[in-house]
């Protein structure tokens, strides 16, 4: 995540017909206890906004928080370290990305060519720009990529390492209908969590409609379930979709945030939330 200053006294007039008589020595008594009080009160009223002032910043500067839940050692007790420096501005392809240390203190800003910018927590790592990655599903070539993401960001599996419990990143949609390159969006979840040929079951969120910055934007939650499960992975996940428009960008711009819930750890799903709410617009 000021009020107006009073308005100042109007002198007294003197009015030729009601001549202005001069205070008795008692009166000038009560008038200096009553300037006495409000000297006290205002005094009071400014160490009161101080003080909440103060306690406003020591809260900006506490430790962040991981927003991933540890159920398992990491192996030789490596800790997690995410790339760059935290809250350093991040220039790529035109554009430059940066986070409000004091209400993001630890957070790290990313962006693209789409120009959609937003913030991870701490534990996450952030791509070096222009790196993308994505889900592919094996096909006749190979592997044929479902949706690939640019911004791109994520959280190590701690006992998987080339696996991730978490990514999240920018893409694009040719449909310039935010509702409809929504719609569109959502058809690629099942091939996305799709394993071994076992296909998940997929329930959606009602559609949520807000704004990022000035432009409409619309988001989906995906909760999986019923995922193929090994040593690394669990049966469930959560896929959000934010779509939204950003200017001098053709079509749609799709913002995509998975989370895993891993064997061995589990992020959490108000992540999701907060990382949304980072989401900024150029114009």
């Amino acid at each position: 995540m000021n009020h107006p200053p009073l308005s100042p006294l109007q002198p007294a007039q003197d009015y030729p017909d009601h001549p202005v008589r001069p205070p008795r020595a008692s009166s000038w008594l009560w008038v200096a206890l009553a300037i006495a009080v409000v000297i006290i009160v205002v005094l009071a009223a400014v160490v009161i906004s101080k003080s909440k002032g103060d306690d406003a910043g020591s809260n900006s500067s506490a430790a962040p928080q991981p927003s991933a839940i540890q159920q398992a050692p990491q192996p030789n007790g490596a800790p997690l370290t995410p790339n760059g420096v935290a809250g350093q501005p991040m220039n790529c392809e035109g554009f430059t990305a940066a986070v409000d240390p004091n209400s993001q203190p630890g957070w790290h800003a990313t962006i693209d060519r789409h120009g959609l910018a937003y913030a991870v927590p701490p534990d996450w790592t952030v791509a070096a720009c222009g790196v993308r990655m994505g889900w592919a599903q094996p096909c006749q070539e190979g592997q044929c990529v479902i949706r690939q993401i640019g911004a791109a960001s994520s959280i190590a599996n701690p006992t998987c390492p080339k696996q991730n419990l978490a990514m999240a990143g920018v893409t694009g949609s040719n449909n310039p209908d935010i509702g409809a390159a929504l719609e569109e969006e959502t058809q690629t979840v099942s091939s996305i969590y799709t394993r071994g040929g076992q296909l998940p079951k997929v329930e959606f969120t009602p559609v949520r409609e807000f704004f990022i910055g000035t432009h409409p934007a619309v988001q989906m939650v995906a909760t999986v379930s019923g995922m193929a499960t090994d040593a690394c992975n669990g049966s469930t996940a959560l896929h959000s979709i934010v779509v939204t428009t950003v200017p001098n960008v053709d079509g749609s711009v799709v913002f995509l945030v998975s989370l895993r819930q891993g064997a061995n750890a589990t992020p959490k799903p108000d992540v999701i939330d907060k990382i949304v709410a980072t989401l900024r617009s150029p114009a």
